[in-house]
Parts: structure tokens; sequence; C-alpha cells
């Protein structure tokens, strides 16, 4: 979190969150504060999710507009932590920082089941097949919501991390050209019903629980319009990120394992053509992008630790490279699926 927001933050401020839907705000674990505020809290010795989102983050119809789809989905089939109202019948109440400005505050049920790591027995082509399958019926869904025009979310060309020089105004002139390529790129593809819509757009390992040979998707805060070649990039990036960092070997071999398992499972719900896959590597570049500002928003990078200073250099390298984190030949791998 900006230490900005960290000043007008404080643990009183969860109790007052907690009254307004009746859960004891003494017990609570937080489990995440990158981007907003989460704890796992208890209704009845039940545990649920309190999310508490600053206003320089998200407004509040954002955040209305980000619950309303979720209720949209889960009343169309797709399994997910339903929305929890408060005591007023709101999705969505405020709390004051200590400056006055706004937190937006929403309560979620807790997902089943655990997050998986990477080197779980789990994870193997049938974990794959079903990670695939969840996003082909999101995906599904998705494109029959026509949500109320008062409440949408942003496009993709809305999102604030595309502009790097605003978080780290002296990057490399190169970095400012790859940015510039890869929205041209993005500008020219083509936008219809089948292949753009409402989306996730972070569906790693780290935002659901598998449970029961099922996939339980949470953490809807980063939705938004955006090509569904995105959602199916995201998964791939950090998996080859995460296995990067623990130094394994043999990338583009369990990077094309993955996929084809990955891609089976997606079109059981949904197909794209063939040209919508071959963007994939096109949309890691972008998460490479908007990542690289992450870590310039969030960090005080003349300050930090060498292991995050070695991973943002890896990046940047890779943007000014044209370089996507892994190499693979979608062409021959979508062939070889059908």
């Amino acid at each position: 979190m900006e230490a900005a927001v960290e000043r007008i933050f404080s643990n009183d401020m969860i109790e007052m969150a907690g009254k307004f839907f009746g859960i004891n705000s003494v017990r609570f674990l937080k489990l995440g504060e990158a981007e907003n505020y989460v704890f796992e809290v208890y209704r009845d010795e039940t545990p649920y999710i309190l999310r508490m989102t600053h206003q320089s983050h998200r407004q509040k119809e954002q955040v209305f507009a980000e619950l309303k789809w979720i209720e949209f989905l889960q009343n169309n089939g797709v399994t997910i932590p339903k929305v929890i109202p408060s005591r007023n019948n709101n999705l969505v109440e405020i709390v004051k920082g200590l400056d006055g400005s706004n937190f937006y505050c929403c309560l979620f049920e807790k997902a089943p089941g655990v997050q998986i790591k990477i080197k779980d027995e789990q994870v193997n082509e049938e974990f794959f097949y079903e990670w695939g399958k969840t996003i082909g019926l999101l995906h599904n869904k998705t494109k029959s919501y026509k949500p109320n025009p008062e409440f949408k979310r942003l496009n993709w060309y809305e999102e604030e991390l595309l502009d790097v020089k605003q978080y780290h105004f002296d990057s490399p002139d190169q970095v400012a050209h790859q940015q510039k390529f890869i929205l041209r790129q993005l500008e020219a593809l083509p936008v219809h019903h089948d292949n753009f819509g409402l989306i996730h757009s972070d569906i790693h390992h780290g935002n659901f629980h598998y449970h029961e040979g099922k996939i339980f998707v949470f953490d809807f805060d980063d939705c938004s319009y955006h090509w569904f070649a995105s959602d199916l990039a995201i998964p791939l990036y950090y998996l080859i990120w995460n296995f990067e960092r623990e130094g394994e070997k043999d990338l583009n071999e369990f990077a094309a394992i993955f996929m084809k398992a990955f891609l089976k499972g997606y079109e059981t719900e949904n197909q794209l053509t063939f040209h919508d896959y071959e963007t994939i590597p096109l949309f890691l570049k972008l998460r490479d992008l908007t990542l690289y500002s992450f870590f310039y928003k969030k960090f005080d990078l003349k300050s930090a630790d060498e292991k995050l200073i070695k991973i943002v250099t890896k990046i940047e390298q890779r943007l000014i490279d044209n370089q996507a984190i892994i190499d693979l030949d979608f062409k021959r791998l979508l062939k070889e699926m059908r």
C-alpha cells in the first residue's frame, strides 16, 4: 500500500466496518494490502473476507459495478464467493480515513479450499484443464452481461499503469518507446462480442482456491473491459514468473504442457479464433508493462532490497528487448491441439 494511504488507516476503522456487516472486528487476520486492505474476519464463527478500498484506488461506482458483475456471474452458473450485503442491505459501506477521505468496504464469503502453490502435487494437467475451463465459463457468461450504464467498469485503455512515466519519470526512453508500440498494437486489434468483454483480468494462481477438483475465483478488483485473450495470458505469465524465480529450467516445455491442457479446458466452455490466441504473447508484454509501473507506484525502488531490484530490472530489460516472458510458438501449439 502507498505510504500516503497507510498514514490515514487505523485498526479502529476495521471495527467501524465490522459494525456495518455484523462481524467481530476484534478477531481478524490481514491477508493483503497491495491495492486494498483485505482481512479474514468472523461472524458467528464463520470466516468472511472484508475488503477496504481507498478512494484513490477506486471510485464507489466502480466498486459497486464490480460487485454487481459478481452477482450476475453467480446467478448464471459461475461458482464464486458471494457478496454479503451489510445490515443496511448495502453492498458498499463507507468508513472515513484519518484525513476524512473514503474507504469503500464490502464483505465476501470466504472461498472453500486452499490456494495452490506452484510445486504442489495438484499442479498437473488436470488442474490446468480445470483452470482453463473455469475462465472459459466466465467468458461465456460475461458475453450476455449488460450492466447499468451508471455503474460501469473501466476500459483497458483507462488503466493508469499503462503510463510508465507517471510513476517512473526517468524510465529509459526504450521503455517509453515499447509502451507506445504495445499500445498501438492493442489499438489495432479487432473488438467484437466474441473476443472482448468484461473480464477478471487477474486470474493467477494466487486469486483462487482449489477445492475438490474445482476452482473458486475471487479478487475481482481488477476487472475491466478487455480482450478475452488477456485473461488467458495472465495465468501463463505468473506461472512462468514464479517458476523462473524458483530457478527452474525447461520453461518453454512446461509452458507448452500448461497451455495445451489449459486451452483444452477453456474450449469446453468458450472458443476464440486462431488470431485471438496468437495475441497472447502481446498480452504477456502488456503485463510486463503494467507490472513495471506497479512496482514503481508501490515501492521506493531506490531503497528496495536486491531481490526486488533484480525482478524490476529483468522486466525492464524484456520491455527494452521487446520480448515476452516466454517464447512460445502459439501457431504450432494450436495446430497440435486441434
